[in-house]
């Protein structure tokens, strides 16, 4: 490790930390932006009897106003206002983004390391379910009171699966009396979404909050139809017990949302070597508003695992979740203490969702359908393509570029589960002020995982922003060698994993302890955690080998098929074990400043992304020696940092966190994909990464700036080579300024220059959003708010793939196409909100 640099940064960080801070540390603001001395008791991956600032963790507490002000436009960009997330947002608003921290990478897709929790349990057992992430089946609404977000330390041990970071998403449960409804709308592009909450009083020990949203639109993309469908009304009702020793509360939850997704949006590219020096439009296509869907894939055709056809939707991302749990919090008396959160949810949905790939039109002419789009071996020569659909059906198709790529319909069937948390906590006084905690728990979870996959492989146009169409394929004879674009069922992704069906659960049993002593401005406390998983169910072998008929507009063609088989190809039954530690020491310098150390490992158990490879079990469903090997992966964090606030002035205040860190990943997975590459799908790596992450806060008067900077060095310690999609640089600096009838704001986020696949080095650009707030009354506030400001064409940090099309296609020797999630468009909204 070069830690000369590392040395070097830690003083700009320094620095910069009382300055800049998220807006996470402005948590319970009231409108006005005021700040205050972050003393929210810490109830994430804690024992929940402390502050932020008495922590010996890396906390950040964001309040609903401050991620409101930030206007995002998918849980992605509510998770980017924490200092240390690595977001790679590939999806939009429906979720699917890969969430890593703190320089470990994201592998294979989804939040590998990373949990999301509402109230604090986990809203999936596992962050990287296979077309069902954990980022699904959240989303951020007037029910939040604050996003709490602990990296490292404790997550290991307080949490499981998640051992580098745990978010929860803490509800507002009626403490406060009143409510708000308010609704906005897209200024340049149909959406329309309506807020509302209340809560309060039912007596003098019952209390309640109630809320949700409702959304409607074509989404930032222009789709031609209506891509956004959805609502979510989330309640809980609180019964105080009597002197104080505690409550009951019951909650309830019922999530119905359809959002588009963007997993592809391509630019064009100027090369320097292996370094793209910048992006720019090409053919009619804009990066910024282009969608892989339109009027006529809308609709599209799918083979079920009983050979029959089905007409689906473009659904995108469609989570439907319906949960009731409860939480009982009990004070025996002032030493002695017990909870239990519970949660029942059933859970199902949908994906839905037509990727882009870039090819030069040109060279396909002459080439086998198989060998033109790397799918199962086929002895068809294309020498024609034509619109299947539009004003210019049966036409030949003379763009230079065409796209070609997979075309999914994920049938969630069951992603289902139950959680339970039983804590108990004692406190023992031994004398000289000094005092012991112990909390004990026990963890369980019972997730199912119940899939059916439909992946098709489709050619379709690639020359302007909005409605692509289908194109078929005919040979020298006229035959046709496609219908509505499809060269065959379930045959994408080199045809490993078109027609695949599971249906497996796994068992999460895991007790912990945690001993804790204060002695005087010192606290200790080391904890651990034992997983025991058990995994059961059968994943089904695709059959290959039959072709269908048929019929589109332009005519009919015999089609190969890949569809689900009766004979499991895997059996799951085995059971395996594994023990998490932490340990932590906070010293309280003064009521403005502490500091803390913490070493911690965790243990990561993976799941459904094992399946399909038969040298991971045995017949009757038990580990192999390779299997064991993959099941469970070790993060190891070492961490210390410094915490304080103080006065400016006679009216200021500020904040600074400074957290000096190193991280230890132990990879080792299984990339089902990686075959259709060509590649090895055995992951066998071990990453390290070092950094240092600074926030903070000041606010004098009406004037507040938030922020964040964080400087990151990863790499494989076997290669040397950076991971891709992992800036070096990410920050976030917002300035605001509130006199009370008007409030006006900015905030700049960026990263720095990334890697993607190939070696290719990508450019890191900033985003500004904005808002302006007129309040003409106490109740009443007018809003306008904007997303991408300068309406910059780029990419935030995710993985992309570089399409070299050739010359054919008019493109100069130093020029090729980046297929990535591109950052939205500028994007504009009003609204209006009336609290009560």
């Amino acid at each position: 490790m070069r830690f000369p640099a590392f040395a070097a940064s830690v003083s700009v960080f320094a620095l910069s930390g009382a300055l800049l801070a998220s807006p996470a540390l402005a948590q319970d603001a009231a409108a006005d932006g005021a700040a205050t001395d972050n003393s929210e008791i810490v109830v994430t991956a804690a024992a929940g009897d402390k502050s932020a600032r008495l922590s010996s963790i890396s906390v950040s507490q964001i309040s609903q106003e401050a991620v409101t002000n930030f206007t995002p436009r998918s849980q992605a960009e509510v998770l980017r206002t924490i200092p240390g997330l690595n977001v790679q947002d590939t999806a939009g608003p429906g979720g699917n983004a890969n969430i890593g921290v703190r320089g470990i990478p994201v592998s294979t897709g989804g939040s590998e390391y990373v949990g999301l929790q509402e109230d604090g349990l986990p809203v999936t057992l596992f962050g990287d379910i296979q077309f069902g992430n954990n980022d699904y089946w959240v989303r951020f609404d007037n029910n939040v009171d604050r996003v709490e977000a602990v990296r490292g330390g404790s997550a290991s041990t307080f949490s499981s699966q998640a051992p580098g970071a745990v978010i929860n998403y803490v509800s507002k449960t009626g403490e406060k009396e009143g409510g708000e409804v308010g609704i906005s709308t897209a200024l340049n592009y149909r959406e329309t979404r309506l807020d509302f909450d209340y809560g309060g009083k039912l007596s003098d020990t019952v209390r309640f909050h109630v809320g949700g949203f409702a959304v409607t639109g074509n989404g930032p993309t222009h789709l031609p139809y209506t891509a956004q469908k959805g609502y979510q009304i989330k309640g809980n009702i609180t019964k105080d017990l009597a002197d104080g020793k505690g409550y009951i509360r019951l909650n309830f939850k019922r999530l119905d949302d359809r959002e588009p997704t963007f997993t592809s949006m391509p630019a064009l590219v100027t090369l320097s070597g292996n370094k793209i020096t910048g992006y720019s439009t090409f053919n009619g296509v804009d990066a910024r508003k282009y969608a892989s869907s339109g009027i006529y894939n809308q609709t599209f055709q799918i083979l079920d695992a009983d050979g029959s056809l089905r007409t689906v939707k473009m659904e995108g991302i469609h989570p439907v979740a319906t949960s009731i749990g409860g939480e009982f919090h009990y004070e025996f008396n002032d030493s002695f203490n017990v909870t239990n959160k519970a949660r029942w949810t059933d859970m199902s949905g949908v994906f839905a969702n037509q990727w882009t790939g870039e090819l030069d039109t040109a060279s396909l002419i002459g080439k086998t359908v198989g060998a033109a789009f790397g799918t199962q071996a086929d002895g068809r020569t294309i020498a024609q393509i034509r619109y299947a659909a539009g004003p210019k059906a049966g036409q030949l198709y003379t763009s230079p570029f065409i796209s070609n790529s997979a075309q999914a319909y994920t049938t969630m069937r069951d992603v289902g589960s139950f959680a339970n948390d039983l804590t108990f906590n004692g406190k023992f006084a031994v004398g000289d002020g000094a005092k012991i905690t112990a909390h004990a728990g026990w963890f369980f979870m019972r997730q199912n995982i119940s899939m059916d996959w439909r992946i098709n492989n489709v050619t379709q146009s690639l020359e302007s922003s909005g409605n692509p169409v289908p194109l078929d394929l005919f040979d020298a004879d006229g035959n046709q060698l496609s219908a509505n674009g499809l060269t065959g069922f379930n045959n994408q992704w080199g045809g490993c994993c078109g027609g695949r069906s599971y249906d497996v659960t796994y068992t999460d049993n895991a007790p912990y302890l945690q001993l804790e002593g204060q002695f005087g401005g010192l606290n200790l406390d080391g904890s651990v955690r034992f997983d025991s998983v058990k995994a059961e169910g059968n994943a089904y072998a695709p059959v290959t080998g039959g072709t269908i008929t048929v019929t589109d507009g332009l005519g009919t063609a015999t089609l190969p098929t890949s569809n689900t088989g009766s004979t499991p190809v895997n059996v799951l039954n085995y059971t395996r074990s594994y023990a998490s530690w932490s340990f932590g020491a906070l010293y309280e310098v003064s009521g403005n400043t502490s500091v803390f150390l913490r070493v911690s490992r965790g243990g990561r158990f993976n799941a459904d992304r094992m399946l399909y490879n038969n040298n991971n079990f045995t017949a009757d469903g038990q580990l192999t020696t390779g299997g064991r090997y993959l099941s469970v992966n070790y993060v190891t964090q070492q961490e210390v940092g410094l915490k304080q606030r103080g006065s400016i002035g006679g009216n200021g205040r500020y904040r600074a966190e400074v957290t000096v860190y190193r991280a230890q990943v132990k990879e080792s997975n299984y990339d089902f994909t990686a075959p259709a590459r060509n590649e090895s799908p055995f992951i066998d790596a071990i990453f390290h990464s070092y950094g240092v992450e600074a926030s903070g806060s000041v606010n004098v008067g009406d004037f507040g700036l938030n922020g964040y900077v964080v400087y990151t060095h990863a790499e494989n310690a076997k290669t040397g080579a950076t991971p891709v999609a992992m800036p070096q640089w990410t920050w976030l600096v917002s300035p605001s300024y509130d006199m009370g009838k008007a409030a006006l704001g900015l905030s700049a986020s960026g990263q720095s220059n990334f890697k993607i696949s190939g070696g290719y080095t990508a450019p890191g650009r900033t985003f500004v959003n904005g808002y302006v707030k007129v309040r003409p009354t106490d109740a009443l506030e007018l809003a306008f708010n904007v997303n991408n400001l300068f309406n910059t064409l780029g990419y935030r940090a995710n993985n992309g793939s570089l399409a070299l099309v050739g010359p054919s296609a008019g493109l100069a020797a130093n020029q090729a196409i980046l297929d990535n999630s591109a950052m939205l468009g500028r994007t504009m909204t009003a609204s209006v909100r009336y609290r009560f």
